[in-house]
């Protein structure tokens, strides 16, 4: 099942932002076990044929493929490239959802461009169906990281082709004046007004835990969707973990 397939089917499904501009570390995502992954353009340099590369990896490897894109134009390449869907930062308003849905999904109910890409076989197979099957599978993810787009949140899931919320506690913390203050009162409570608006008219909720404890109550609040870290981090983290256990420890004399 396709990863929009399984949201709607409210199976919990787990992924990973991908920092790292190789298709191997998409592999070793899939080869872990998790449902999809995040590759992330806005923070990093990957360049248009590295992403393909990785795009083509995650088909290989059986895993759904978002892009975070740095700015909306890409949305259509990596489209065609073969992601799922496009994560759009920062979004504000409902004039910005609007257009993120513009630009993924084809007429009636987007602009995006028609063009023959492998989903059609390079024009083998027919459009029209092809077409069809994006409107149906293509996911379009809008990310609320500051005060603004919390004001707006409402407004924002009540757009039409938006499917998915995605919280963005750590610039949110900052828009609040509370810099990686992520579990502060009032980044939580402005998280649950996202919570609420995504639930209200009936979006996906994507979850962004920091520890355990933020899966845990997340979880047990219903939420499904979980984006788990990033790859960098992790794989600091366990080669840090990995290096503890071998160093030799100087005896205090």
């Amino acid at each position: 099942m396709r990863l929009k397939a399984r949201l709607h089917s409210n199976e919990t499904v787990y992924g990973l932002f991908c920092s790292t501009p190789a298709a191997l570390c998409v592999e070793l995502i899939a080869a872990a076990g998790y449902d999809f992954v995040v590759i992330d353009l806005e923070h990093t340099l990957i360049g248009a044929e590295q992403l393909a590369g990785m795009l083509s990896a995650a088909r290989a490897a059986g895993i759904a493929a978002l892009v975070r894109v740095a700015a909306p134009h890409q949305a259509l390449q990596a489209l065609d490239a073969g992601a799922e869907g496009i994560v759009f930062p920062r979004i504000r308003s409902a004039h910005a959802a609007r257009n993120a849905v513009r630009l993924c999904h084809f007429a009636p109910r987007g602009e995006r461009s028609l063009n023959a890409t492998w989903r059609s076989g390079y024009g083998r197979d027919d459009l029209v169906s092809a077409m069809q099957a994006a409107r149906e599978h293509t996911l379009v993810v809008a990310m609320i990281e500051d005060l603004e787009g919390v004001g707006q949140a409402d407004a924002i899931a009540a757009v039409d082709g938006v499917d998915v919320l995605l919280e963005g506690a750590a610039d949110l913390s900052q828009s609040l004046g509370l810099a990686w203050q992520t579990r502060h009162p009032d980044v939580c409570a402005a998280l649950s007004r996202i919570r609420a608006a995504a639930l209200q008219h009936g979006k996906t909720f994507c979850a962004l835990p920091r520890a355990p404890e933020d899966f845990q109550v997340w979880h047990g609040d219903g939420v499904r969707m979980f984006v788990l870290g990033d790859d960098r981090g992790i794989a600091r983290r366990a080669m840090a973990a990995h290096l503890a256990q071998h160093q030799v420890k100087e005896i205090d004399r």
